[in-house]
C-alpha cells in the first residue's frame, strides 16, 4: 500500500482543490463522515461523546464529525486553544454544528472539566493534525494525561493521536496516550504503522476520502510503502518452463562456524528453498561434511575463515566472480580472517553482497568498516537488528528504536546501501524509498530467524530479482510464514527451523 508523508498530503490537498476541483470543504466533510462512522460503529447511540478540537484542519474535521453525530449523542466540543477555527473550512463546520444546536465550550482544565472529559463514553482527539511539529504545549500534555487515565472512553484519534509523529513513528512520551482507534484520512502516514508509534495508534481505520484517484497517483511520486500481501506477491519472479539452473543464478554462501553451525544450516536451507539455481557453500571442513549429508543439492568448498591468508583471498575472489550474489556473516564468528575476506569482496567489482550478523559486527570493530561499504562498487544489502546497527553506525540503540524510519533511511542514504532494519515492523530502505513490513510477530524473536531471512534475501537476489525488491519480498514472506506457523504452534512454539518450508508453501499459495 502507498503511504504519504504529511508534507505530501498538504500538496495533494492543494492539488485536489486547484486542479481536480475538489474543495477542501468537501474533503473535510468526507473526513468528518469517516470519523463519525468510526464512532457509530463502536459507541451506542445516546452515549456521551466529547470532541477535543484544535484550531486547524484537524479540529475542523472534528467539528464536521460533531455536526454529523450530535443529534444522536450527548455531544460536547471543547475548543482546546480558545481560538475557534483558523481556516474557512473549519469555521464553516463549526458554525454548522453550532447552528444545529451543538454545544462548544472553552477548555479550562479545572477539576470539573477534567472529570467530565475523563468520564465520557467516547473522546475524539482532533487537536493536532499530521503536520504538527515542535514541542507540545502544556495543555496538550494535560489532555494526554486525561485521555490516558480515562477508563471508560472509547478514544478516537483523527488522523494521528496526540504525541505521535506521523512522519517517522517517534513518540513524545509527555504528550502520548493509547488510542482505541485512529482514523487515517486520505493516505496512511508512515509513522502510524511503525514502532514505537504503532502501539499508540490502536486499530487503524482507513478512509481515502476520495484522494487516491488516478490523477493524484500519476502526478505525485510516492516514496513510502507498506509491505502487504499484494505488493509482496507482485514481486515473486516468474519461472519459465524452458529454463534451467543457470536461469536462476548462483549464490555463494559464506556462513556458520564451529561455534554457530546452526546458522549455516538455517541460511543454507532458506537459500535452497527460495529459488536460486545453484548454491555454493564455503566454510569449515567439518561444517561442509555435516551440511552435505542433509543438503546434497549444494556445492561445498572448504576454507578456514579465521585463518584466511593472501592466497585464500585470491581463491575466494575468483570464486565469487562466478556467482550472482554473495551472503556472508550469518553465525561466522568475528575474526581477522572474516574481516579480510569482507574487505577483499567489498573492494572488488561484482555481484550484490548481503552482509549479515557477524559481517556487520566485524566491520563495526574497524574504523574504516563503514567506508568500505560506502565505497564498494557492489550493491550492498545490510540486515542488522538494532544493536548491530548501533555498533556499525555509532548510534545509540534507544535512538534507533525511537526513530526507526528516519534513522534507517538516513543510514542507507549515507552509505549508499540497502538496509533491512529488523524488528517489529521491519524497515527496508535504500535511502530513497522506504518500505514498512506488516507481517511477522514475536514468533520471530528467536535466535536463527535472521539467518533464515538472510538466506532467503541472498537466494532471491541471486536469482535475478532487483536487490531492493528481493529484500521487500523476503521480509514479507518470512514474516507471513511465522504468522501462519504461530496459528498452529503459537508464537511461543515456532522455531526458525520451521520457517524455510513454510516460506516455500506461502510463496506457492501466492503464485
Amino acid at each position: 500500500m502507498i503511504l504519504a508523508q504529511p508534507d505530501m498530503i498538504r500538496k495533494i490537498d492543494i492539488y485536489a482543490a486547484d486542479v481536480l476541483g475538489t474543495p477542501t470543504e468537501e474533503l473535510m466533510q468526507r473526513a468528518g463522515r469517516a470519523v463519525a462512522n468510526a464512532v457509530r460503529d463502536n459507541v451506542p447511540i445516546g452515549k456521551r461523546v466529547t470532541v477535543l478540537a484544535g484550531k486547524g484542519n484537524n479540529g475542523g474535521d472534528g467539528y464536521a464529525a460533531a455536526h454529523l453525530l450530535h443529534s444522536d449523542y450527548d455531544l460536547t466540543v471543547f475548543d482546546v486553544f480558545g481560538a475557534g477555527q483558523t481556516t474557512d473550512e473549519g469555521r464553516h463546520y463549526r458554525d454548522a454544528y453550532v447552528r444545529s444546536g451543538g454545544a462548544v465550550r472553552g477548555l479550562s482544565l479545572d477539576d470539573g472539566t477534567i472529570a467530565f472529559i475523563r468520564s465520557s463514553d467516547c473522546i475524539i482527539d482532533a487537536v493536532f493534525g499530521t503536520g504538527f511539529k515542535g514541542e507540545y504545549p502544556e495543555c496538550a500534555v494535560r489532555l494526554a494525561e486525561i485521555l490516558a487515565s480515562s477508563e471508560t472512553a472509547f478514544k478516537v484519534a483523527v488522523d494521528v493521536p496526540l504525541g505521535v509523529n506521523a512522519s517517522d513513528g517517534s513518540v513524545d512520551m509527555r504528550a502520548a496516550y493509547t488510542a482505541d482507534a485512529t482514523v487515517a484520512l486520505g493516505f496512511i502516514k508512515p509513522g502510524l504503522i511503525s514502532y514505537p508509534a504503532k502501539k499508540y495508534v490502536g486499530k487503524l481505520l482507513y478512509d481515502n476520502i476520495g484522494l487516491q484517484n488516478k490523477a493524484i497517483m500519476t502526478n505525485f511520486e510516492f516514496k513510502d510503502f507498506s509491505i502487504d500481501y499484494d505488493l509482496a506477491r507482485s514481486l515473486i519472479p516468474k519461472r519459465e518452463d524452458n529454463s534451467n539452473k543457470g536461469s536462476f543464478g548462483k549464490l555463494l554462501l559464506i556462513t556458520g562456524s564451529r561455534d554457530f553451525s546452526g546458522a549455516a544450516r538455517l541460511s543454507l536451507e532458506a537459500a535452497l528453498r527460495s529459488g536460486v539455481g545453484l548454491c555454493t557453500y564455503l566454510g569449515e571442513e567439518g561444517l561442509c561434511a555435516s551440511l552435505s549429508s542433509s543438503f546434497p543439492e549444494a556445492i561445498y568448498k572448504s576454507l578456514s575463515i579465521p585463518s584466511v591468508g593472501a592466497s585464500d583471498l585470491d581463491f575466494v575472489s575468483d570464486l565469487a566472480a562466478g556467482h550472482t550474489a554473495i551472503l556472508i556473516g550469518s553465525g561466522s564468528s568475528r575474526s581477522d580472517g572474516l574481516y579480510r575476506l569482507i574487505e577483499a569482496l567489498l573492494s572488488t567489482n561484482g555481484a550484490p553482497i548481503i552482509l549479515d550478523a557477524d559481517a556487520i559486527n566485524v566491520l563495526a570493530e574497524h574504523p574504516e568498516g563503514k567506508e568500505l561499504i560506502r565505497l564498494s562498487h557492489r550493491k550492498v544489502i545490510l540486515t542488522p537488528h538494532p544493536l548491530e546497527l548501533s555498533r556499525l553506525g555509532g548510534i545509540p540503540t534507544d535512538t534507533i528504536q525511537a526513530h526507526r524510519l528516519s534513522t534507517a533511511k538516513q543510514f542507507a542514504k549515507d552509505l549508499g546501501c540497502i538496509l533491512i532494519l529488523k524488528g517489529a515492523a521491519t524497515v527496508v530502505t535504500d535511502g530513497d524509498s522506504t518500505y514498512i513490513n506488516t507481517s511477522g510477530s514475536s514468533a520471530l524473536a528467536k535466535a536463527g530467524s535472521g539467518d533464515v531471512l538472510a538466506g532467503m534475501v541472498a537466494s532471491v537476489t541471486a536469482s535475478g530479482v532487483e536487490p531492493l525488491d528481493a529484500a521487500v519480498l523476503s521480509v514479507y514472506f518470512h514474516g507471513l510464514a511465522a504468522d501462519v506457523l504461530a496459528d498452529e504452534f503459537s508464537e511461543l512454539g515456532v522455531t526458525p527451523s520451521d520457517l524455510p518450508r513454510e516460506i516455500a508453501r506461502q510463496i506457492k499459495r501466492a503464485e
